[in-house]
């Protein structure tokens, strides 16, 4: 089932011990913060109390060794979609996450103190070297995965060091949900007998987790290896599902599947600003554009970009990651009912900074047909918005698909315009310079 759930509160009150009993601490839903007491035991066993009503809401999965119930406690399912399921009840093709982003990895030492994703600190899975610590096997030197958010984690997959013979044969792994409070999932389990063959461990039972930290114990020659985290759901939909999960995720890159584990889009990374207006913003259209150029666009069918630089002047055309804009069927993959709009440019000082729910937009550029009318009249402001659009918008392009969101969208003749490459060669931001003379930066979010 896709987005395990997320009984996720983060508020954590006390010392956690360990995954093993916790007790509800109201009535609401599991998504309320403070309805358990120790949110990172909840794969245990969770104790319901007297006179507390617990709802699960309707698409969630909830996990537990067991669940106890005192005088009128109650578990109330929202439908037949929201679930009770053992912890022990795990995965039989667990999907898996091992990304090669910097923000996602630590590690105690490394050989050479070499930087990420310099030779002996490559650690994901299938990397052309690996991970390999300081010394050839001290005990206490480990790496660490990042999930950036709270999740229903189920084991490991390791592999050895691609290209020479070592690989740790045993290792201790630990969960956590906060890098301070740890469990011991294995005290010594047994991993990998040579430099490729993925070695897959499922944990016990489900573990409620961001990081994973495996020490090595045994190894051959010195302690090296790939990694990568089993889940025991399908990865979250958006940047808002995984804010909503976890109150503290911070903006930044995450792993998100935009129609679940049950649509034909592949998991992918994005981009998630955690902190304008409330947070939750998936970025779908990313052009830092250098004045004077014209490269062509990127229309991405099954990938989003993300943020590299911000400086104006920057030329990021030439970037895989950061140049370009999602492709209306991918964007109709996603659930959302806000747009955000964030321009400006070195021609002058004012920023565009907008958002909105006005469902003609929304519909077109998840379509390509239609157009963005009626928009002047229905969005909202944000912090530093100063740009005379889209109030003073009284044209649209129309029928544009693929380049719904780039070719003129919203505009006054002549005056002020939003357009990325539009008519061919004109990038403008609030203005009408007519040309690709000026540096510009565009993006669009969804939430």
């Amino acid at each position: 089932m896709k987005n395990g759930f997320l009984f996720i509160l983060l508020v954590f009150t006390g010392v956690i011990k360990g995954q093993t009993s916790t007790n509800s601490a109201g009535s609401g839903i599991f998504t309320n913060a403070g309805i358990w007491t120790s949110p990172s035991n909840l794969t245990g066993t969770a104790n319901i109390l007297d006179g507390h009503t617990v709802t699960i809401p309707t698409g969630n999965n909830v996990y537990a060794n067991k669940i106890t119930f005192t005088g009128t406690g109650k578990l109330v399912l929202s439908s037949s979609t929201s679930k009770w399921i053992p912890s022990t009840s795990l995965n039989a093709s667990p999907p898996s996450e091992s990304l090669n982003l910097q923000a996602n990895w630590s590690a105690s030492t490394r050989y050479l103190n070499d930087a990420f994703g310099v030779t002996h600190y490559t650690p994901w899975i299938d990397s052309g070297q690996g991970w390999s610590a300081s010394t050839a096997n001290s005990l206490t030197d480990y790496l660490q995965y990042d999930l950036q958010s709270i999740r229903w984690v189920q084991g490991i997959v390791t592999q050895g060091r691609a290209n020479t013979d070592q690989w740790v044969t045993s290792a201790k792994v630990e969960t956590s949900p906060d890098n301070t409070n740890w469990v011991t999932v294995f005290s010594n389990v047994a991993l990998n007998s040579d430099r490729s063959t993925k070695v897959y461990n499922n944990f016990p039972k489900v573990m409620f987790a961001r990081y994973v930290r495996v020490t090595p114990i045994g190894v051959l020659n010195f302690a090296s290896m790939r990694l990568g985290v089993l889940m025991r759901e399908q990865v979250f939909k958006s940047c808002k599902e995984i804010l909503a999960a976890n109150s503290s995720a911070v903006s930044g890159l995450y792993t998100i599947d935009p129609d679940g584990i049950t649509g034909s889009q592949p998991s992918t990374t994005c981009q998630c600003d955690m902190t304008t207006d409330g947070g939750g913003w998936t970025l779908v259209l990313n052009y830092l554009h250098a004045g004077n150029t014209n490269p062509a666009l990127v229309v991405k069918t099954n990938s989003l970009p993300i943020i590299g630089s911000t400086s104006l002047g920057t030329d990021e055309s030439g970037s895989s990651t950061t140049w370009g804009h999602a492709s209306s069927s991918y964007l109709n993959s996603f659930t959302f009912t806000e747009l955000r709009f964030y321009g400006k440019t070195s021609f002058h000082n004012r920023v565009i900074n907008f958002k909105t729910s006005h469902a003609n937009t929304i519909s077109y550029f998840k379509t390509g047909t239609g157009s963005m009318s009626g928009i002047a009249s229905s969005y909202t402001a944000l912090t530093g918005h100063t740009a005379y659009l889209p109030n003073s918008t009284a044209h649209y392009f129309t029928d544009q698909g693929n380049s719904s969101m780039t070719e003129f969208p919203f505009w006054l003749i002549g005056t002020y315009h939003w357009g990325i490459k539009g008519g061919g060669s004109r990038w403008e931001v609030d203005d009408f310079p007519g040309n690709f003379a000026y540096n510009t930066y565009h993006q669009i979010w969804i939430r």
